[in-house]
């Protein structure tokens, strides 16, 4: 089988599970899984990168759903919620629209985040993982995820001469 292939089962399989997970919240709150906010949350599922409300009406817009801005941010509250979407402040200054990332207990939540331009790139590093366990376990805390902002100029803005703070 082609990585492409594998890929887009393993995809196909994570989605349902997430969609179970979502209707499954739901109903415990007596709520019901929806037509727009399964197409919500699939098109959530499908961005590759962190995405903003903006971005994600853009999509729904273009895959023919008609949503409103209080809809979307009222689903956003509900994924968070059930775990299944974090919203991730990547910016020192509440100016810029807050973004989301789709959970994953496979990867932790490590940014840089240019403080010239908004870029965002994640990283994985195991020291900082190694550091984390060892400072919840020093102070008897079992670790179930962390989350690392490091706020820098990236090289195309120290290239255009800009300079922090």
């Amino acid at each position: 089988m082609h990585a492409i292939e594998t890929h887009s089962l393993y995809v196909t399989k994570g989605t349902t599970m997430k969609l179970d997970v979502f209707k499954k919240f739901l109903t415990e709150r007596g709520l019901k899984m929806t037509r727009e906010r399964q197409e919500l949350f699939q098109q959530i599922l499908e961005f590759d990168d962190h995405f903003d409300v903006d971005s994600l009406l853009f999509q729904l817009k273009n895959r023919g759903l008609k949503t409103s801005k209080a809809t979307i941010y009222r689903t956003l509250q509900l994924l968070m919620e059930a775990g299944l979407i974090r919203n991730i402040s990547l910016s020192l200054s509440e100016a810029r629209s807050p973004r989301y990332s789709v959970c994953s207990k496979l990867r932790a939540y490590d940014h840089l985040i240019c403080t010239g331009c908004g870029k965002v790139t994640d990283f994985d590093k195991q020291e900082v993982c190694k550091t984390c366990h060892s400072v919840t376990a020093e102070h008897g805390y079992k670790l179930e995820a962390h989350s690392l902002r490091i706020f820098a100029l990236c090289p195309d803005c120290q290239e255009k001469g800009l300079t922090s703070c």
